[in-house]
């Protein structure tokens, strides 16, 4: 009978002391479950006859949760296929699908102020925005990956250093990237 008693005791023991481990703490820090970052490859095509179409790549960082998927800034890196002119958009950014659970979509819209290489005169710089539709095509717990379809403006002003006009309309362009975030 005190063997019983003592393998009760022992076991009741075993249990209580397992009952009482803290449960199993992530590894990743707090921060990091809200730190959000990315890269966006792509190509954009000029609207607006300032043969501008270009190569993008662009590049965020910020704030996630379950109903943003970013809320932070980034720069794009956007160089002219028919000449050498350069555009660095740098702005703000907001992508969500507007809901905690998982969708096909999400909204993307970014508002700034781009850096221009389009002349030697400060005034080629101007306001940059754009706002488009992400189809996601791989969500796991710490990658998704996503094509997105947008419109962007960048405001140029017209150019005379050459002696004729150039760049009388602000650039329009259809961009489509495909890109990953962390």
């Amino acid at each position: 009978m005190k063997h019983i008693i003592t393998l009760v005791i022992a076991l009741a023991t075993i249990l209580t002391c397992h009952a009482a481990k803290p449960a199993a703490v992530s590894t990743q820090s707090a921060f990091m479950k809200h730190f959000a970052w990315g890269i966006d490859v792509g190509s954009s095509i000029d609207l607006s006859g300032n043969d501008l179409s270009s190569i993008d790549i662009s590049a965020y960082f910020g704030y996630k949760n379950a109903i943003l998927r970013t809320l932070g800034i980034g720069v794009d890196l956007r160089n002219s296929l028919g000449n050498s002119h350069t555009m660095i958009p740098v702005y703000a950014m907001l992508r969500t699908n507007f809901s905690s659970s998982v969708t096909l979509c999400f909204a993307d819209i970014r508002s700034g102020y781009s850096f221009n290489t389009l002349n030697t005169a400060d005034k080629s710089n101007g306001l940059f925005l754009s706002a488009g539709i992400g189809f996601n095509l791989y969500t796991s717990a710490s990658v998704k990956s996503h094509i997105i379809l947008s419109y962007s403006f960048n405001e140029l002003k017209p150019d005379d250093s050459l002696g004729f006009p150039r760049f009388t309309h602000s650039l329009s362009a259809m961009s489509v990237k495909i890109g990953v975030n962390f």
